[in-house]
């Protein structure tokens, strides 16, 4: 009795295991073609190589420009606080 409820539940958890690596697979696939789709133009051969497009470069420049006012404004509040009693 034992070895048929052990061989039924190793093929649950097969299935199980099959269902998430299925659907994880789906989704990773279906996220790198939208990333691709917004940000990368060009099939990636040596005739016409992958190149950012217009969005892709208007939110690289955005996240560089908030990075750098992010870190100058950690960089500011930690130098005006070196004085103070806390």
């Amino acid at each position: 009795m034992t070895l048929t409820f052990q061989a039924i539940l190793t093929e649950l958890i097969g299935y199980l295991v099959g269902g998430i690596t299925g659907i994880a697979t789906g989704l990773g696939t279906g996220i790198t073609a939208l990333v691709k789709a917004f940000f990368v133009a060009g099939t990636g051969t040596e005739g016409d190589p992958y190149t950012l497009t217009v969005f892709g470069a208007v939110i690289a420049i955005f996240g560089g420009v908030s990075l750098a006012v992010g870190i100058s404004r950690l960089i500011f509040n930690w130098i005006c606080s070196l004085g103070s009693t806390n």
